[in-house]
């Protein structure tokens, strides 16, 4: 196997998007038919979509989907767009500017909430695998527990976000409330450094920095994909659409998760595959991407409403939401 293929560009985001101007082109709130999603496309005339996407290995499906033909086959021609964040790539749905995007549910819930039509078409990975992310202090700090982070700083990589609310329930499940600590935001590449220096105690990071501040005199002082049943049972990532695309456009939509089903099923079977994909896209050594724990990849992607419902109780208690959706399977994809 040969990589990449893919055609990669950054998103230049602007500064700011507004919701009143997002929401002139929604449609109605009703969830969307399933339509024709049998129909398949022509291979010969494919049709061209922007998925955006971070640099990953959550989100290495769709760059195997790419390199081993399977949006060729499904009749699609896929630009891959790496985005800010999945906040910004479900605006960018609505707007036009992405036609999928990786978010998470909290994302999505966030993003409706303000009136904005979001569909998750397909589940990415999920939570149940300990070692996939953690909260990592230095070695000889004193930060041995969670105990130990009474009174601290701490970071994640976003306020307001998935990463948020997972802490603060792990933590809470530990004996800790938000009063007993303060958390800032810390990209996850610079944690290490800010921990090492002592900016902050400790701080949440996923794979592979991981593996990589080992090298550098941190460990894993809390286990958070697996810290308690919700968590353990969470969705990580989303593949999502805008309902106004999902309507217009079923059988793309059913294409493009049926090449991502193959992808997903190819990396959980053959390993070797993730192996060897990820240093094509990420910072990570060959050495490395054989080295960290993989990504928990779900092979039956479809939309996890008890996920949903799971994230929107923790968006409510700690302030991310302002009162319950209803009815959450009317924000999954109903053509699969």
């Amino acid at each position: 196997m040969t990589f990449p293929r893919t055609r990669t560009r950054v998103a230049a985001v602007a500064a700011a998007i507004t919701v009143v101007g997002l929401l002139a082109g929604c449609s109605g709130s009703a969830a969307p038919e399933a339509g024709d999603t049998e129909q398949t496309l022509d291979p010969a005339k494919p049709v061209a979509i922007t998925v955006g996407t971070l640099p990953a290995g959550d989100y290495a499906p769709l760059y195997i989907a790419d390199a081993e033909g399977y949006f060729e086959e499904e009749g699609l021609d896929v630009t891959i767009e790496i985005i800010a964040g999945g906040a910004v790539g479900v605006t960018q749905l609505v707007s036009g500017d992405l036609q999928f995007s990786s978010a998470t549910w909290t994302n999505v819930l966030s993003a409706v909430s303000q009136g904005l039509e979001i569909q998750v078409v397909r589940e990415g990975t999920d939570s149940d695998k300990e070692g996939i992310n953690g909260l990592i202090a230095a070695d000889g700090s004193g930060i041995e527990s969670v105990e130990d982070l009474r009174g601290k700083t701490l970071s994640v990589n976003t306020l307001a976000s998935a990463t948020e609310t997972q802490i603060r329930d792990c933590l809470a499940t530990a004996g800790l409330e938000e009063g007993d600590y303060e958390l800032v935001e810390v990209p996850f590449p610079e944690v290490g450094a800010a921990v090492t220096q002592g900016r902050i105690a400790a701080g949440f990071v996923p794979e592979p920095f991981i593996t990589i501040g080992k090298s550098q005199g941190l460990s894993s002082i809390l286990a958070t994909s697996v810290c308690n049943q919700t968590q353990r049972n969470s969705t990580i990532v989303t593949w999502n659409t805008s309902r106004a695309y999902a309507e217009e456009n079923p059988a793309v939509v059913a294409a493009f998760v049926r090449a991502m089903d193959k992808a997903t099923k190819l990396a959980i079977d053959d390993p070797q595959v993730l192996i060897d994909i990820l240093p094509t896209f990420t910072t990570l050594t060959p050495e490395l991407a054989a080295a960290i724990t993989s990504p928990s990849f779900v092979e039956d992607g479809t939309p996890n409403t008890d996920g949903a419902e799971s994230a929107m109780k923790l968006m409510l208690k700690y302030g991310l939401l302002e009162e319950p959706l209803e009815d959450l399977s009317q924000y999954a994809w109903q053509g699969k």
